[in-house]
């Protein structure tokens, strides 16, 4: 790639682009490994019921 063709780091230095919030779980009431697995996350209030697509 050529050198002059690459972004300047100072090009946007107050832009954010995400910021991932997460509040802490408690270690109570936590799903069974199989379900976890399947779901994408050990703490049942974080799984979301997201809408399969039809096929």
């Amino acid at each position: 790639m050529m050198p002059n063709m690459m972004p300047s780091p100072n090009m946007f230095p107050k832009l954010q682009l995400a910021r991932a919030y997460i509040v802490p779980q408690p270690y109570v009431g936590l799903l069974p490994l199989d379900e976890a697995l399947r779901e994408g996350s050990i703490f049942p209030n974080l799984v979301m019921p997201y809408k399969r697509k039809k096929r």
